[in-house]
């Protein structure tokens, strides 16, 4: 809570600093302080303690003035603003209720006591505080911002932009009113109010970098990733340390299909923010999406570095090693996602292939079985089943699989092959010569001339290459 943000002070000069000190330091020791003493003086005084983390000193001096004016509200507030400066809410509270005690219609006091209840994460109590004072003044527009953005912190934005707009109404310049509307309507979805709230804002404040940011975000959720992306780079343009705005550039670019750009936004990111694991993942997707599955294990590794936990890296690291066929590594990192998080259909979709890869075929069967049941509807698991079943000669599991798989899918052509498959395998040579023909008639661009007498070599491997 900056209290004295918008006191502009010049940079003391030595002197200034030992005028300052002999101040201080003539308090502490009880001298009465000089008459002419005023608030300005006072307020520069604590800033340049707090400045150099001096709390305990500006207390000191703080209490010294009270010694001589017990019954000044204004020197109360100050005592309760570097409480709060501080972290010590409870005391903050203490002190600004005494000044209020001093002065019950204080406006000011009344709204700053509002800010650190807010601060202590009380927001009832500090939206009575802000109601009070708009009881004395329904038009006090810091009584009116402030609830707003507890309105907002508590998820209730609906009442949080009737505040805004009434304080637009009151003072059509406002330009943090403006900002607040584009972060609400944004969270409503209203993406084009949003837009134009914080086109208003820009006019009023060309250089925040904030602003710009989050236009760019609604142009991104918009789809316009183009006039995103220069939203990004204006806010760039004014904080090019401003990592989150790397960082969604990256992501307008990935979502063009712009993979390497999105590679260079995001490196630039984490350099700003090393442990930034939304960039890091991010950066190994892309790395993965564009075959460079060594880097993408790199970064997928340095995200589970930072968090041992974040099951979608060992899944996307896993995929990784899966495509430069290290199966084992790939099966490690499926079965270590899958401890995280053991209900995802497609990792145990992604282990059981990796399972098959490796040879382990009653594994891989448990695994495909465990795919079917945590998502009834994924066909695809169900054949990959069966036909493991088929390799692993469980001949009626497979049938019996294939049976549902048919009913479920009575269109599918890869089905009947399955099943022809199976046949030929039992030597059952009519049933499975009638399940080509099946498939066939569901899909004749598969048709080919053949006589099973002379083509049963050219028949077998044709199936053989429908499994793989």
């Amino acid at each position: 809570m900056g209290y004295f943000d918008d006191i502009d002070f010049e940079e003391d000069s030595q002197e200034k600093k030992q005028d300052k000190e002999a101040l201080i330091n003539a308090l502490l020791k009880g001298e009465k302080p000089a008459p002419d003493l005023d608030l300005e003086t006072i307020d520069d005084v604590i800033n340049y303690l707090l400045e150099k983390n001096e709390k305990d000193k500006a207390l000191g001096y703080i209490d010294s003035l009270l010694d001589f004016f017990p019954y000044s509200n204004e020197i109360w507030q100050r005592k309760a603003i570097i409480y709060d400066n501080c972290g010590d809410y409870e005391n903050a509270v203490e002190c600004f209720e005494k000044a209020i005690n001093l002065n019950p219609y204080d406006e000011e006091a009344i709204i700053n006591k509002g800010i650190t209840l807010d601060n202590a994460g009380n927001h009832e109590s500090a939206i009575e505080c802000f109601d009070k004072v708009i009881s004395f003044d329904s038009n006090n527009i810091d009584a009116l911002f402030n609830k707003g953005l507890i309105l907002e912190k508590i998820d209730n934005f609906e009442d949080a932009i009737v505040l805004f707009e009434k304080i637009i109404s009151l003072e059509p310049d406002h330009k943090d009113s403006y900002y607040e509307l584009g972060y609400c309507f944004d969270f409503l979805d209203q993406l084009p109010i949003a837009l134009e709230s914080y086109n208003k804002h820009i006019e009023l404040a060309p250089y925040n970098y904030n602003a710009w940011y989050n236009r760019g975000v609604v142009l991104s959720r918009m789809g316009r990733y183009y006039k995103a992306i220069e939203n990004y780079e204006f806010a760039l343009s004014i904080n090019g340390k401003f990592s989150s705005a790397w960082y969604n550039k990256g992501n307008a670019y990935a979502s063009l299909g712009i993979i390497t750009k999105a590679i260079e936004s995001y490196h630039i990111a984490i350099q700003l923010n090393k442990k930034d694991v939304y960039a890091l993942y991010n950066l190994a997707n892309a790395y993965e999406q564009i075959g460079k599955y060594n880097e993408a294990i790199e970064f997928f590794t340095k995200v589970l570095q930072i968090d041992t936990k974040h099951f979608e890296s060992y899944f996307g690291r896993g995929n990784s090693y899966y495509q430069i066929e290290d199966y084992k590594r790939a099966l490690n990192d499926y079965e270590s996602a899958l401890r995280i998080y053991g209900d995802n259909a497609e990792l145990w979709y992604a282990k059981a292939d990796a399972e098959y890869n490796l040879g382990r075929l009653q594994d891989s069967v448990e695994s495909y079985w465990k795919v079917i049941k945590t998502d009834p509807h994924n066909y695809h698991a169900m054949l990959d089943l069966s036909n493991t079943l088929i390799e692993n000669e469980e001949y009626d599991r497979a049938e019996n699989t294939l049976n549902i798989l048919l009913a479920k899918k009575p269109g599918w052509s890869e089905v009947y092959y399955s099943k022809a498959k199976l046949h030929f395998l039992r030597g059952e040579i009519e049933n499975g010569m009638n399940m080509i023909e099946k498939a066939f008639e569901v899909n004749p661009d598969d048709r080919f001339d053949y006589d099973f007498e002379k083509d049963w070599e050219k028949i077998l491997h044709f199936l053989l290459d429908r499994q793989n």
